[in-house]
């Protein structure tokens, strides 16, 4: 019931069961969300874990004061033969299976048949043209090309349509692995890369939370990092927190110079109030996007705007206000109320920077960033040829054109990057306008070969080798290397070449946070690790208890093999690479065994 409480609910918010979506946002935190709207699925989850606890004890009690006869034994076997098969066969523990290999450095198959450096493209770009114009690019939230199919939709989207038919429609977006939620096909679109979590790399052992790392996909050039050395500047408008799920460190990192989401926006509102559990409501966005067009356009410098809409974020969707179609049909799905609504605010949107003086050089793009999870309308989608949306509306085109050709978000930094002058090579991205196969294309199962390269692509990550001293930072509790902060508490392993990986808290509301002496306990004697937390917990490590220390922060250095130095932090503290050198000074196989067991004997008593 535990294992099928978490697949229930994880299959409520992604129609796929436990993947790669809710692992990422589990480590990342879920700060941002809109919980108001999944009340009923959380208090169901909660209802079924008390209901197993309970259960389990109940059962317990009784076998306990019962006398077996031998049909009842043959009942025990019988059951927990079943028992064992249905948590072989469970999906959730399937999926957990397969990521312990990954997370074990188990190579797949396939990942040794194609080698990812013969797929993955270095980043390049080149002029072919004089012409640069700004670019919009909306990313329609859930708005997938299903929509559109008017034997299952009748009369649903018709303000896009014939913006659609004037547009370069891209017909066969299909939806590959890695994608499939909000993070990650912005990161698809920008990147070329599918998002995989660090912990999925063998070679970094980094564990959970993500969401005090200051970087993201760090090691990736991304279309927006090539656009900013053209001179573009980088605009990103989204209603809903940009901290959720690292919005804002995908664009800082990218080198986007204007990031604005709910809490920055909300000063412009007149009705601070007028907003869902997900954010501002879309004619605001809009309204403050159209404002930001302009002045930017005023202006001599190229820009690449970005935005992020919300009504139609499942599960139930939002209508607003400024909407004159408020219901489709009787009313009754509120899902397809918010499309209706979504497709007038989006056609309004385009007719506004077409009609306005700087239409002609602007290309607009409407693409939803991940097909629509379960929703209310999920059923009827599910009848359909499920496609991502992708257009692109270029004024200088006299018609436009379908595009049939097999794609996916991965392929669409390579195949827009022209429209604005330029010849692109990014990551795994493809020209879909041009003669190579996309991925997609060539591979009958481009899923599988993803995953397979998912220890690769985890690389990208790129997190920093020291190369200099260790600064821990008391005002900002925060420890630097190079140019990268980490917020405390944190945990990191440090391999012999001073390569670091990081460990973090997680903070997940309804539940408890996990500690980083957990991550520690599972060290080898030889791991070199660095921890600071608050003193308390790092006494664990020590046989001191000082109560004056309550509060402050304390760090330790060492193995849990070897000797382990703890100190109280009170002003900035700086570890030299002699130090962290001397640290990983292996001990003798006898000192280990000794000094392993006496660290690990400390931390259960604690």
């Amino acid at each position: 019931m535990v294992l099928s409480a978490c697949y229930i609910v994880s299959n409520y918010f992604t129609g796929e069961g436990i993947n790669d979506a809710v692992i990422f946002h589990l480590r990342y935190g879920l700060d941002g969300s809109g919980f108001a709207d999944y009340y009923l699925i959380i208090a169901v989850g909660i209802g079924l874990l008390i209901s197993s606890l309970m259960l389990s004890v109940f059962y317990y009690r009784m076998l306990k004061n019962s006398v077996l006869s031998e049909h009842q034994k043959l009942k025990r076997v019988i059951s927990t033969v079943s028992l064992i098969v249905a948590l072989i066969i469970h999906p959730t523990v399937r999926f957990l299976g397969e990521s312990a290999l990954s997370v074990l450095g188990v190579e797949n198959p396939l990942s040794l048949k194609y080698n990812f450096s013969d797929y993955y493209k270095t980043a390049s770009l080149s002029a072919i043209s004089e012409n640069h114009p700004n670019l919009v690019y909306i990313f329609a939230e859930s708005f997938e090309d299903t929509y559109f199919d008017e034997k299952i939709f009748p009369s649903l989207v018709t303000a896009l349509r014939p913006i659609r038919e004037q547009s370069i429609s891209f017909t066969q977006i299909k939806q590959a692995w890695g994608t499939s939620w909000t993070i990650a096909g912005m990161t698809s679109v920008m990147c070329g890369l599918p998002l995989v979590t660090p912990s999925r790399n063998s070679d970094s052992p980094q564990g959970n939370s993500m969401s005090k790392m200051s970087t993201f996909y760090s090691g990736a050039v991304c279309m927006s990092d090539m656009l900013h050395k053209e001179g573009y500047k980088l605009i990103y408008r989204s209603g809903s927190p940009l901290e959720f799920a690292g919005v804002d460190k995908l664009y800082k990192t990218h080198q986007f110079d204007d990031i604005k989401g709910i809490k920055e926006l909300k000063p412009l509102l007149s009705n601070p109030s007028y907003q869902t559990p997900w954010g501002l409501y879309d004619d605001t966005l809009f309204d403050i996007a159209m404002n930001d067009f302009k002045k930017y356009s005023k202006g001599k410098q190229k820009f690449a705007m970005f935005l992020s809409t919300m009504d139609t974020h499942h599960p139930y969707g939002h209508v607003s206000k400024s909407c004159k179609a408020q219901e489709y049909k009787d009313g009754s799905n509120s899902m397809l109320n918010a499309v209706i609504c979504s497709d007038e605010l989006i056609a309004k949107f385009i007719k506004q920077i077409q009609d306005s003086p700087y239409g002609k050089n602007t290309i607009i793009v409407v693409g939803s960033d991940h097909l629509a999870m379960h929703n209310m309308a999920i059923d009827d989608l599910m009848r359909g040829e499920r496609r991502d949306q992708f257009m692109i509306i270029d004024p200088r085109l006299s018609h436009g054109d379908k595009i049939e050709k097999t794609g996916s978000t991965l392929d669409i930094s390579a195949t827009l990057l022209p429209f604005l002058g330029y010849k692109a090579s990014v990551g795994l991205s493809r020209d879909l306008l041009g003669d190579e196969p996309s991925l997609m294309e060539e591979f009958k199962d481009v899923d599988k070969l993803l995953n397979a390269w998912s220890n690769e692509i985890s690389r990208f990550w790129e997190f920093p080798k020291i190369e200099k001293e260790l600064v821990l930072d008391t005002t900002k509790n925060s420890l630097k290397i190079g140019s990268t902060l980490y917020k405390f508490p944190i945990l990191l392993h440090i391999s012999e070449n001073l390569e670091v990986s990081p460990f973090f808290e997680v903070k997940l509301k309804f539940f408890e946070t996990v500690k980083l002496f957990g991550y520690l306990h599972d060290y080898h004697a030889e791991d070199a690790f660095l921890w600071v937390d608050k003193c308390s917990r790092i006494n664990t490590l020590s046989s001191e208890n000082n109560v004056s220390l309550k509060g402050k922060y304390c760090f330790a250095l060492g193995k849990l093999g070897g000797e382990i130095t703890t100190e109280v932090l009170s002003t900035e503290k700086k570890l030299s690479l002699e130090l962290l050198n001397q640290t990983l000074t292996l001990p003798s196989e006898e000192e280990k065994a000794i000094q392993r067991r006496e660290s690990l004997m400390q931390i259960k008593e604690k």
